[in-house]
């Protein structure tokens, strides 16, 4: 089943979302949108949070 993230998910006021097959797929976009849209580093941190707001998508 696809997995899905999208930056409201973690309060952002921000209409991306990142979709694919696997959850280490959607934590590398989530992450490089993370960098360069929102400046926040590409961390383990940055990536926690992302995986924590994952969610299974139709």
């Amino acid at each position: 089943m696809p997995k899905e993230f999208r930056c409201k998910d973690l309060g952002q006021q921000c209409n991306f979302s990142a979709r694919a097959e696997s959850e280490e797929e959607v934590v590398k976009k989530a992450a490089e949108h993370a960098r360069s849209a929102h400046k926040m580093p590409e961390s383990e941190e940055t990536k926690r949070k992302i995986r924590a707001a994952i969610k299974s998508s139709r």
